[in-house]
């Protein structure tokens, strides 16, 4: 079995810091992408569409796989937002699941969604 050094863990740690927080920079760009969708000008529009969404859904997808293995389930979900859902509505009323999945849609994903109430 290979073992890590601290240097090799930190990198990585560091590095799956760095995708989930891309993730969400992606997120609060499609978010005000919804919100202005029709004010944009039809060539922004189409250039956000054509290159925002497909790499926010794949990396979306890969988030997911990410944030479940942390919280040790299978997937169930193409997305993070279906996932955080089933955990926070169907997980016991004060679980540790229901608590992060909580905490992230309060602090990260709500507060950006036009309805308030992303998941």
């Amino acid at each position: 079995m290979k073992t890590f050094s601290l240097w090799q863990m930190s990198e990585i740690l560091i590095g799956a810091y760095l995708f989930l927080v891309f993730g969400w920079v992606l997120y609060v760009a499609i978010m005000g992408l919804a919100r202005e969708r029709k004010r944009l000008h039809w060539f922004a529009k189409a250039n956000a569409y054509c290159l925002i969404l497909p790499v926010g859904y794949v990396w979306d997808a890969i988030m997911n796989l990410m944030v479940c293995a942390v919280l040790m389930r299978w997937p169930r979900d193409w997305l993070l937002t279906g996932t955080l859902q089933r955990l926070r509505y169907t997980e016991p009323a004060g679980s540790w699941r229901e608590a992060v999945a909580a905490w992230i849609c309060e602090h990260l994903l709500n507060q950006f969604d036009a309805s308030g109430k992303h998941c």
